[in-house]
């Protein structure tokens, strides 16, 4: 508990203050060993703090990158059920679609939100580092105020702001890292696949996010993000070349063999089948899917055909009632 009341104390941080606590100990730990050398600069510290949370996270970087490779090489098959289906809004064509989709994914052993979780621990990381930035004091004591200056006078606690100064080197670094590392990322992408148009905009729109995230947040946030780009783009070319001169079949192959494993241990339905489900209004399990789509297509034939004059409550029945009366009273 010692640590909750310590991370409330240097700025809470809600939900994130057992990851703001552990944030801080690292620094403080990345200070003092920098210290020990001669070297008190904070701004280095947040280098060196960004490398280590990069190793971190390199396995889940690695699977995204796999996933991403492999579902290139599966893209043409994904684009044939696509113009397959292109047009069809019934809810039976969609769900056969979304069930040709999902065996192509079982097929080459990935799924398309393998490589989200790479994308989505990033924000907690900023968030929490922010905390710390803000309150160094309270898990470094004593800092002398030159340990605050990065390079060329430029104070880690200080905002860039939407003004003309040296502190816009950062947020310029920013941008420009982040797209080297998209456009390194998307190098291998054909032209012709979806995701292309969408990787385009991604490569335009991260940079301009970068710039505004630098510009309106403190320098040391903009470290962080400057030279997590950096080492990503680093990543990217390094991930590229392995690729390159590998024999993708027999990832694809261990691939399927971890999926199907996976799959054999888990009860339920995955991620992916949840999100199609939902978007269909329902989840169905893979031995009953067909029998489903089957269901609804005859639904959808024989709807509003039948009309029993028999049935009650019914159009034809209430109609030969009136039919009767009018008779009855003409007689």
């Amino acid at each position: 508990m010692m640590y909750l009341a310590q991370a409330a104390q240097a700025g809470s941080g809600g939900l994130l203050s057992p990851i703001v606590w552990v944030f801080g100990e690292i620094m403080k730990w990345i200070y003092n060993g920098l210290s020990a050398v001669g070297i008190e600069n904070l701004g280095l510290c947040i280098i060196l703090f960004t490398l280590i949370s990069k190793l971190i996270i390199f396995p889940l970087t690695i699977k995204q990158q796999r996933s991403m490779k492999i579902n290139q090489v599966a893209q043409p098959e994904m684009m044939k059920i696509q113009k397959k289906y292109r047009g069809k809004r019934d809810q039976a064509s969609m769900m056969k679609q979304q069930e040709e989709m999902q065996k192509v994914y079982d097929k080459y052993g990935t799924s398309p939100t393998g490589g989200c979780a790479t994308t989505l621990i990033q924000f907690p990381i900023i968030m929490a580092l922010y905390y710390v930035v803000r309150n160094l004091e309270s898990y470094i004591p004593d800092i002398p105020k030159s340990a605050y200056e990065f390079i060329l006078g430029i104070n880690i606690q200080n905002t860039p702001g939407f003004k003309l100064s040296i502190y816009l080197i950062i947020p310029i670094l920013s941008a420009l890292f982040q797209y080297l590392s998209a456009r390194t990322s998307m190098a291998d992408m054909d032209s012709d696949n979806p995701a292309a148009g969408m990787s385009k905009n991604m490569m335009l729109m991260m940079p301009i996010m970068s710039l505004f995230m630098c510009i309106t947040l403190p320098v040391g946030i903009g470290i962080y993000w400057t030279a997590s780009a950096v080492f990503q783009w680093v990543q990217q070319i390094l991930i590229n070349n392995y690729y390159n001169h590998t024999n993708m079949q027999k990832i694809i192959e261990k691939s399927r063999e971890k999926a199907a494993k996976k799959k054999a241990k888990k009860k339920g339905p995955s991620m992916y089948e949840k999100m199609m489900g939902a978007a269909s209004g329902s989840t169905p399990s893979e031995s009953s899917q067909d029998n489903t789509i089957s269901s609804i297509a005859k639904k959808k034939v024989t709807k509003n055909v039948e009309y029993n004059t028999e049935s009650q409550g019914g159009i034809a029945s209430k109609a030969n009632i009136v039919k009767n009366r009018m008779d009855k009273g003409g007689k």
